[in-house]
């Protein structure tokens, strides 16, 4: 296409220049004293068809026309606000897909920029500028260029940072994301109903163990649905990046669950790790307090009643019930799993943690030597500095 050829698709009909001139469309000035916005919109419309439209703004054409439509759209008073922004805020969101006539349209839907032409015009000049979707917060009568720079700043995008720390129940899990997301609880109770949903076995009745905790950026609108699907995918990866087979995910993580829940120091873990394994294999209940707190729920406490070690009710009571309970008792992290699966060589069958402030923990083969590390445990909990930690 010469450069006649595309002044006249984009004036209008060559025979124009043929008619009367009271039989003539406007001229190209007269259209501008009447709206320029109107104009610029037809303009860029039979651009867009010229050009096949954007691929996040990698601009299809362009080395042909590129130069042409720049030229013609340079002759046109384009409406454009001047500086920064004022407030209010808004959010715009670039959705995956969007376009860069996406984008354009709507920033000035929203009250960001002065015109669809003015934010088009500059994605044309600029064939690099490429939008990563997401939620972004703008300020209403931009500029173009502060517009568009704004949304190339990761700084604007808006998400909502969440972090579930490990050894956290479900439950509380789903809390922390309500708390600190536009998600509501109700739906996060309904999307973790049915476990198959995210992959894992109808046997299951519960999700408990199969979210991993992390920090999680969500975007605002997310589904609730999607969330859990999220942290659940990344449970599996992290299991099978260590070799464990679908069939072994429960176990893996029940024994996990409990710990993280029993631990403190790192080396710690595979320590405990040792004695769930030494235990089992023994054939002894486990007996952690642990596993009846979680069904009582009074997490935050490191006493038991005799009552709540004896409830046949808790299907989780691993002083009531031999072996392992019946799933995880919380969300174990990555080092609570490589524990599991790499225990520590010894042959200790009990544990008490001696000193509740630091988590200094002894380790024991036999129950005299337990019973001698329980009794430090009371020592120190007898000191009067220490009664906060040992409520």
């Amino acid at each position: 296409m010469s450069d006649d050829e595309f002044e006249a698709l984009l004036r209008g009909s060559s025979d124009d220049a043929e008619r009367p001139l009271d039989q003539r469309p406007p001229s190209r000035k007269e259209r501008r004293q009447g709206s320029s916005r109107g104009a610029g919109a037809a303009i860029l419309v039979t651009v867009l068809v010229i050009l096949g439209g954007i691929a996040g703004a990698g601009w299809w054409g362009w080395d042909q026309y590129g130069e042409q439509v720049l030229d013609y759209l340079g002759d046109e008073e384009i409406p454009d606000y001047a500086g920064t922004g004022e407030q209010p805020e808004v959010l715009v969101i670039v959705e995956q897909g969007d376009i860069g006539e996406d984008v354009a349209r709507k920033l000035v839907d929203q009250g960001v920029t002065a015109s669809f032409e003015s934010v088009y015009q500059l994605l044309l000049s600029d064939s690099s500028i490429t939008f990563q979707p997401g939620t972004y917060r703008l300020l209403t009568e931009m500029s173009a260029r502060a517009a568009v720079d704004s949304l190339l700043d990761p700084f604007n995008r808006v998400l909502y940072r969440v972090t579930i720390p490990e050894g956290r129940t479900l439950d509380q899990a789903l809390q922390i994301i309500a708390d600190e997301t536009d998600i509501s609880r109700a739906d996060l109770d309904e999307a973790v109903q049915n476990p198959t949903t995210y992959g894992i076995s109808a046997e299951r009745e519960s999700l408990e163990g199969y979210v991993f905790p992390a920090t999680y950026d969500i975007e605002p609108g997310a589904n609730a649905s999607d969330v859990i699907q999220r942290m659940v995918d990344e449970m599996i990866s992290r299991l099978e990046d260590r070799g464990v087979e679908p069939d072994q995910w429960h176990t893996v993580l029940t024994k996990a669950a409990l710990v993280q829940k029993e631990a403190k120091e790192e080396e710690d873990f595979y320590r405990v790790a040792a004695v769930i394994d030494n235990r089992l294999e023994d054939e002894m209940p486990l007996q952690f307090d642990s596993t009846v707190t979680y069904w009582e729920q009074t997490q935050g406490t490191v006493w038991t009643t005799d009552e709540a070690r004896a409830n046949a009710d808790n299907p989780y009571n691993t002083y009531y019930y031999q072996g392992l309970p019946v799933g995880p008792i919380g969300l174990p992290g990555d080092l609570a799993i490589d524990a599991v699966l790499n225990p520590a060589e010894g042959d200790w069958k009990y544990f008490v943690t001696v000193n509740l402030q630091s988590g200094a923990t002894v380790f024991s083969e036999t129950l005299d030597e337990h019973n001698g590390a329980v009794q430090l445990l009371q020592e120190w909990c007898d000191q009067a500095e220490n009664a906060e930690y040992c409520e």
